[in-house]
């Protein structure tokens, strides 16, 4: 064996690392990023929004590892976390005792949240803490009850069992999935009455309902009362709620999770992405006391659901401090008030550009922009070019507007495949207002130009 130590592997430049990324990782990504203008991107170090490559750019990040970085990268409280955790030789796994940082850990979370939501389970991914909250369903429900209800255009992970309640992105296409097709029931994200219809007519057998309370992959806002009303009439059918806001969460909208804008509490919330900090896996399914008591609270079902690297030590010592940083820092009351500001200048520019922007989503600081493009123009750029990453029109409209911010403005944006007409925009919550406006002045000077020009440079930049 030849390996490469460590030391070796941060000192290569891209000519030699891309290579390794590309032959050994995933090709099919690399070639992605290389449309986007990204594939060679040589990182020097990043702190706060801040990307400084090894050429001297410095990215502004825009999309926060798709929520991951709340507090940005490498905030200084997290780098001391983990340093005090490496001096104190901290114990991180550890199966036959209790560890001291879970319960305080989960302690912190509950403060956070209304009761009786004050039990967690800790785990590694958003998946994995949709799969704890699903099986607390079904221990909890019992054998009879064996339906889900989900909602269209919904994410909530790509395990076999999260997958199965995934409806975007074309995800479980050709696989098999965890729970079976005939379980499951989609209703249409909003739409009380059709949920209500479908609970009158699975009497007795739909054990709980699953909701993003907004929809990450489209950044679908429901009307206000929808959240209260979903509650009510789940309960009052003895169907469980279950509150997805492992990318709405963690402070992101102005709330610690975005249902706190209503009066309402689901039985369970999922929690992930930004809760370690930008530096540890881990996530989380938050429930009350008297559920989790009644599913695993005796001795033989104490350790029904398990997982191995679920609350680490150090993964919990790093979310302990993220959450004391959002708090201190007032980072969710900022987000809301940077949201508001944000979401005006958007509104200003649509006002400019009225046949460009057809539309702003979002609240706080998980934001969208719906373009409005003519896709007959689209069309006549690209007719008989020879493209060697074209699978739709939208497709190859919506990279080169992330191509172009990129490139010629140094940042950072992001899209998702279900919805490819809509911008997505998830600085971290430590963003200044003047980055807001850096961000608002480059999609400005986009706009200004036309999408024809932009489009047709990004064009020819891929043609084979």
């Amino acid at each position: 064996m030849k390996l490469i130590n460590l030391n070796n592997a941060l000192s290569l430049d891209f000519e030699n690392w891309g290579k390794y990324y590309k032959n050994y990782y995933n090709s099919g990504l690399y070639n992605i990023f290389k449309i986007l203008g990204t594939s060679d991107m040589d990182v020097k170090e990043a702190e706060g929004l801040e990307i400084k490559l090894k050429d001297g750019r410095i990215i502004l990040d825009f999309s926060s590892a798709i929520g991951i970085l709340a507090l940005g990268h490498n905030h200084k409280r997290i780098i001391q976390a983990e340093k005090k955790c490496h001096e104190l030789k901290m114990i991180d796994a550890i199966k036959v005792a209790p560890h001291k940082l879970q319960g305080i850990l989960a302690y912190n979370i509950a403060e956070f949240l209304p009761g009786p939501l004050d039990i967690s389970f800790f785990a590694i991914s958003g998946a994995e803490a949709v799969e704890g909250a699903l099986k607390l369903c079904e221990k909890l429900q019992g054998p009879n009850k064996k339906k889900i209800i989900s909602a269209s255009n919904s994410y909530h992970g790509k395990t076999h069992g999260a997958l199965s309640l995934t409806n975007s992105g074309g995800f479980k296409d050709n696989y098999i999935m965890g729970i079976p097709e005939n379980n499951i029931i989609v209703v249409n994200h909003g739409d009380i009455d059709q949920l209500e219809n479908e609970l009158i007519k699975n009497n007795d057998s739909v054990m709980a309902t699953i909701i993003e309370p907004i929809q990450g992959q489209s950044i679908n806002v429901p009307q206000e009362g929808y959240l209260s009303k979903v509650v009510e009439l789940c309960h009052k059918h003895d169907v469980l709620v279950i509150f997805d806001e492992i990318k709405s969460g963690m402070g992101r909208t102005g709330k610690f999770c975005y249902f706190q804008y209503e009066d309402v509490v689901p039985d369970i919330v999922t929690l992930s992405k930004a809760l370690g900090g930008g530096k540890r896996a881990i996530s989380a399914f938050v429930t009350s006391k008297k559920l989790f008591k009644k599913a695993y609270g005796k001795k033989k079902d104490a350790g029904l659901h398990s997982t191995t690297f679920g609350g680490l030590g150090e993964s919990c010592a790093v979310a302990i401090e993220t959450l004391n940083v959002i708090a201190e820092e007032n980072l969710v009351s900022m987000a809301e008030s940077k949201g508001k500001y944000f979401i005006d200048k958007l509104y200003q520019l649509q006002t400019k550009y009225p046949d460009s922007i057809s539309e702003i989503r979002g609240r706080g600081l998980l934001l969208g922009i719906r373009f409005n493009y003519d896709k007959v123009l689209v069309r006549r750029i690209i007719n008989n070019l020879d493209l060697k990453f074209i699978k739709t029109i939208d497709s190859i409209f919506i990279a080169s507007i992330v191509s172009t911010l990129y490139r010629d403005h140094n940042i950072i944006v992001h899209f998702s495949n279900s919805d490819l007409d809509i911008l997505h925009i998830m600085p971290p919550l430590i963003i200044s207002y003047d980055e807001i406006d850096k961000f608002i002045y480059a999609l400005d000077k986009i706009l200004q130009s036309g999408f024809t020009r932009n489009l047709s440079s990004f064009v020819k930049a891929n043609v084979i």
